[in-house]
């Protein structure tokens, strides 16, 4: 869950790190629905809002926000990385350069049951972070319905 603005600041005291301006705008943008953006997408959006804002402001509060575990950094396969907020275990659905979030508390405990099964319980696991690479299926009618 993304926590509101109020929240936002006392997150931001809790690890030491002050509640700039820089750094609430970037909470606040990544709170909205779509969720991942690239340190130059945030930087693109918010420079009009806080004059003097540079790219590298962007990339040194993001870099402070994902090291104290604020933020999730997302990195692919030739793109650029993206950010979002920490919210645990998760996985991403990749098609092309969408991501989409899917938060399935079952599915995560089997893959820990599996892990422990497999590995055995000396191995703690921290995090579960999974990236499915696919696009969606086209359906038999949509094809013929083309090829037409």
């Amino acid at each position: 869950m993304i926590p509101v603005l109020d929240s936002i600041k006392e997150i931001l005291q809790s690890k030491k790190l002050k509640a700039s301006s820089a750094r609430l705008l970037l909470l606040k943008k990544l709170s909205e629905p779509q969720g991942h953006y690239s340190a130059e997408d945030l930087f693109q959006s918010l420079k009009d809002s806080l004059p003097g804002l540079s790219l590298a402001t962007v990339y040194k509060n993001l870099e402070d926000l994902r090291a104290v575990g604020i933020l999730r950094m997302v990195a692919l396969p030739d793109q650029v990385r993206q950010y979002e907020w920490e919210r645990g275990d998760h996985l991403h659905l990749v098609e092309g350069k969408s991501l989409t979030d899917l938060e399935d508390s079952d599915l995560f405990d089997e893959i820990k049951n599996l892990i422990a099964q497999k590995i055995g319980s000396g191995f703690e696991i921290e995090n579960i972070d999974v990236q499915v690479f696919g696009r969606k299926k086209t359906t038999a009618s949509h094809l013929s319905t083309i090829e037409k």
